[in-house]
């Protein structure tokens, strides 16, 4: 009963057919003179043959082999494997079919030949075996083809796990960094306080809601920049931060929610808040035919607390390991580190 519910009654169903529809096909090429019920008992056997070269190459040599790079193993296997099926075919029609239909082989190729002049013939071994793989290779195409939509399947699934770990992990560091400036206007009873709650909604709305896809537009990509550099403005004065964000919008793009702000959140935390001077900082976001460039420029503080923290680093891993499976092959970040200034820029094709 267990044995029976394992099987796939579909897939069972849908492989008698394809074999059937080659013997119906063989049928219906039959010329006239060809007595009909021969022809179905011979061609039957030679259809069991295909069928029994296709499902050992493609259910136990090729996984064996082929699927683990063994690919010299792979070559004999299969040629081992076929010349096998091809001599039980040789010798079920010396001994069974040719005395059972003698008439039925009488301008075949090996009708003449002794059994091991038949098994040793070049031309016949290359002429059935042609006659033994071609259905092969197309049930080998199909299932081929199978496989790859199933692994794609499975990638796709693990690639939307993954990007949601990464997510998982980015929003809540960078909510903590936001609640942190509120709490610190909250102990100065600073009356800027509901200006950053105003503008903490405003984020956790596109956090919560916009951040669940995998692309927004650019246009909501740079609210929420402008809404976190306000909510960073609030906490310093024009003495402490010069702060400048370009814009170029020649086109809208899509782009990975959150993806730069992890390096504007980096060049406040380290460029801004252990700077005793005015620190600078310069973004630049262009959006081009199928293109978006990002670029971000800030001055180091010249003292020992610009060490960056674990916490930064993780945030950067996950926003590599987010880039390689957004835009695969499709982006480029270069970072540039000196004692005076810190520099990202990042390019993504879409």
């Amino acid at each position: 009963m267990n044995l029976l519910n394992s099987i796939d009654l579909k897939r069972t169903a849908l492989h008698c057919l394809y074999w059937i529809l080659f013997l119906l096909f063989f049928f219906a090429n039959k010329s006239d003179q060809e007595d009909s019920y021969a022809f179905f008992v011979v061609y039957s056997w030679k259809i069991l043959a295909q069928a029994a070269a296709a499902y050992g190459l493609i259910y136990w040599i090729i996984p064996e082999t082929l699927n683990k790079k063994k690919y010299l193993l792979f070559i004999i296997s299969a040629l081992g494997w076929l010349y096998l099926v091809f001599a039980l075919l040789i010798i079920l029609k010396f001994y069974y079919l040719e005395p059972r239909f003698p008439t039925f082989f009488d301008n075949w190729l090996g009708h003449t030949m002794t059994i091991r002049e038949r098994l040793t013939s070049g031309k016949l071994i290359v002429r059935e075996f042609s006659f033994i793989t071609y259905p092969v290779i197309i049930l080998g195409f199909i299932s081929f083809n199978r496989k790859q939509t199933r692994l794609l399947k499975v990638e796709e699934e693990k690639r939307s796990i993954e990007l949601k770990v990464l997510k998982n992990q980015l929003n809540p560091h960078f909510l903590f960094n936001t609640l942190n400036n509120l709490y610190t206007l909250a102990l100065k009873k600073d009356d800027k306080a509901p200006e950053v709650i105003a503008k903490l909604s405003e984020i956790l709305d596109f956090v919560l809601y916009r951040c669940n896809e995998d692309y927004v537009s650019v246009e909501k990509e740079i609210m929420l920049i402008e809404n976190y550099i306000a909510l960073e403005k609030l906490r310093y004065d024009e003495n402490r931060l010069d702060i400048l964000f370009t814009k170029d919008i020649q086109e809208s793009n899509k782009i990975s929610p959150l993806i730069v702000l992890t390096f504007i959140e980096n060049a406040f935390k380290h460029g801004v808040i252990n700077e005793t001077e005015k620190a600078t900082i310069r973004l630049n976001l262009e959006s081009k035919k199928g293109q978006i460039i990002f670029s971000i420029e800030n001055t180091k503080p010249q003292n020992e607390l610009t060490r960056i923290s674990d916490q930064s680093k993780i945030g950067l891993e996950n926003v590599r390991k987010q880039l390689d499976l957004l835009y695969p092959k499709k982006h480029q970040l270069e970072i540039e580190e000196t004692k005076t200034f810190y520099k990202v820029k990042l390019w993504l094709k879409n």
